[in-house]
């Protein structure tokens, strides 16, 4: 599944987004971006972690940007509206909590 996101990457200007799980409450998302590509402003409605396992993503809210490279996470927090653009050609994990 992640060389099959990897292959569709290399040809896409737009997010390439493959579930990995969803069940009892978790998903496990991976999500490929091209460099210079935007995942659009959006807001976590749930628990989030993102990790970054290839390249590098800059992490963008109203106050601040943050990079994060590859093998580093963050905790999103619940509500907070945001934007991801690649750096660099990028694959991360973004594991949802969806219990109540």
């Amino acid at each position: 599944m992640m060389t099959e996101l990897a292959k569709s990457l290399k040809l896409s200007d737009q997010p390439v987004i493959k579930k990995i799980l969803d069940e009892n409450g978790t998903k496990v998302l991976a999500i490929g971006l091209k460099r210079g590509v935007e995942l659009k402003e959006h807001v976590a409605p749930c628990k989030a972690k993102l990790l970054v396992i290839k390249g590098e993503i800059d992490f963008n809210t109203n106050l601040e940007s943050r990079r994060y490279a590859c093998y580093e996470s963050y905790d999103i927090p619940i509500n907070l509206k945001h934007s991801v653009v690649a750096w660099d050609d990028a694959i991360f994990l973004l594991f949802l909590n969806t219990k109540k």
